[in-house]
């Protein structure tokens, strides 16, 4: 949170320095295009996002039994780095108002001997055992953008929608059920939890020459869904370049970070911290 509040007065000291230079908040969009030397009415962007990630999760016993936290990509081996496809688009129904949306999926998976005991749900893995482990994860956003600033140079405004994570996490390998139970052998148990979290944020965009604009995007917020006690941070920034009225290309860097925390009344409570960040790159279309 402190990062995407860092940001956030960044952006609005950033709108303060420029307010000056522009006298006029809100122009049509004819004189936008003029400025900008690009359309703003829709567009969509397909890339390939860099990302690296730092995950730990917990999945408690069905009897109550606290479980083991467990870093994915140290204790299990998964990959700390992926590339993966990303996508993202935006409609704008008039001068103030924009809808974005955007997407980015991940699968990783690993199998390894492990070097401390694990205790994932009703299954304890002892150390030496082999551990197969798949991760899978979808991101989704759907962000509305009211903006005060939006006269080709200058777009400022606040943002507000939905981020949702859907998430599953599995653990097969020998093991036994915690408590002594007869059961043993190779054992799987998973984990799955779709999570739409509210977001509340900012967003900035300079028009720096024609056709060449920096962005740059801020989004938070906290709240008890399904039981589930959760808090998402996102920030992003990027510079883009279109070589013609229509079509150019971007890169920039983002950060997303889930904290997810479910306690359990009858056990099978679940803590997870998803965390990624990384650079993309992209081909952009506007219209």
């Amino acid at each position: 949170m402190r990062r995407s509040v860092l940001v956030m007065v960044l952006l609005a000291t950033a709108v303060v320095w420029t307010a000056p230079a522009v006298a006029q908040s809100v122009v049509s969009e004819a004189e936008r295009e003029a400025a900008r030397g690009v359309p703003d009415r829709w567009g969509f962007d397909v890339g390939s996002f860099w990302q690296t990630f730092n995950t730990r999760v917990r999945l408690n016993g069905s009897g109550g039994e606290i479980g083991t936290e467990i870093d994915v990509e140290g204790d299990l081996g998964l990959p700390d780095s992926q590339t993966n496809f990303q996508l993202g688009g935006f409609y704008r129904f008039s001068d103030h108002h924009r809808l974005d949306l955007m997407y980015v999926g991940w699968s990783r998976s690993s199998s390894r001997t492990i070097e401390r005991q694990i205790e994932w749900g009703d299954v304890i893995y002892d150390v030496g055992a082999t551990l197969s482990s798949d991760l899978t994860g979808h991101m989704f956003n759907a962000i509305y953008k009211y903006s005060f600033f939006n006269n080709g140079k200058v777009v400022f405004g606040l943002n507000g929608g939905l981020s949702a994570v859907w998430s599953e996490v599995k653990l097969s390998g020998e093991g036994s059920v915690v408590g002594g139970g007869t059961a043993s052998g190779v054992l799987a148990e998973s984990k799955s939890a779709i999570l739409p979290i509210p977001v509340i944020g900012v967003h900035f965009e300079m028009t720096l020459a024609k056709r060449l604009f920096w962005r740059a995007d801020g989004n938070f917020f906290a709240a008890t869904i399904a039981g589930y006690d959760s808090n998402v941070n996102e920030v992003s920034s990027s510079i883009a370049y279109y070589f013609t009225h229509s079509f150019g290309a971007g890169a920039g860097f983002s950060t997303t970070t889930f904290k997810v925390n479910k306690d359990g009344d009858k056990g099978g409570g679940f803590d997870a911290r998803f965390g990624f960040s990384g650079v993309n790159a992209y081909v952009t279309f506007a219209f």
